[in-house]
């Protein structure tokens, strides 16, 4: 059994570092590009980011499974032409990118400000990586995601986050077999207790599983997944009789 749940483990980790590993690629060649421009003495406008289009349209449309958006996403002030800013692309129609058409203007209903949201408030604090939701992406994907965030450095100064929409629905078919192969009842659950996957369904994405305080709960084992950038758990029922949804 133990080995059985090292290995679900392993599968789950190395899903999450997949979709790190797609960000890469876009979170390298912004911080290349803002190199060159500090050794100019320059600093980027938003027209110097344009490039990062084909390495966004390229992940969303090359052998892609989940990945509903991907871009960076700036701190205010740090381009010379304007404020708030992201070059994001996102699947549009028939699975086409497009760029996301974001309402930056502060005194508007629809304004957008990303500086609160978690997946770009945490990576600034904390120079980690990061996985936010499941929640409901109202502004680009009508949708159940995870938000999975890059911190963005050059020369010590937070730049941004460089990330990625993932469609929970999706992602969540890669989670489940390692779950499946479990003897009891599991769950992959996120910091605040929302289930990201479960092996039953009595358990559905998106639903809350309280856990104390101290991270224990009479009844189920607790292991916290490794590297810790999603801060997710995987629960196991010791119970042999079905877990109740609680909702």
């Amino acid at each position: 059994m133990a080995e059985r749940r090292r290995a679900c483990l392993r599968g789950i980790e190395a899903a999450l570092d997949g979709v790190f590993d797609d960000i890469e690629r876009i979170a390298s060649e912004l911080e290349r590009l803002w190199e060159r421009q500090a050794a100019l003495g320059k600093v980027p406008a938003s027209g110097d980011l344009k490039p990062l289009r084909t390495l966004a349209d390229d992940l969303l449309t090359r052998d892609n499974r989940w990945v509903l958006g991907t871009g960076v996403v700036l701190e205010p002030g740090v381009l010379a032409d304007c404020d708030m800013f992201c070059e994001w692309r996102h699947l549009v129609g028939e699975g086409k990118p497009a760029q996301l058409d974001l309402n930056f203007n502060r005194s508007s209903d629809s304004y957008y400000n990303y500086r609160d949201m978690p997946w770009f408030t945490q990576p600034r604090e904390t120079g980690h990586r990061v996985v936010e939701g499941p929640y409901i992406d109202l502004y680009g994907q009508d949708a159940y995601i995870l938000t999975f965030a890059r911190p963005l450095h050059c020369r010590g100064d937070f730049l941004g986050i460089a990330g990625a929409d993932v469609h929970l629905g999706r992602f969540e078919r890669i989670l489940v077999p390692g779950l499946l192969q479990l003897a009891h009842d599991a769950l992959l659950v996120n910091a605040p207790g929302r289930v990201i996957a479960s092996n039953t369904p009595r358990w559905l994405p998106g639903e809350r599983f309280r856990m104390p305080d101290d991270g224990s709960r009479p009844g189920y084992l607790v292991t916290p997944l490794a590297g810790q950038h999603a801060h997710w758990q995987l629960v196991e029922s010791l119970d042999p009789a079905p877990a109740r949804n609680e909702g």
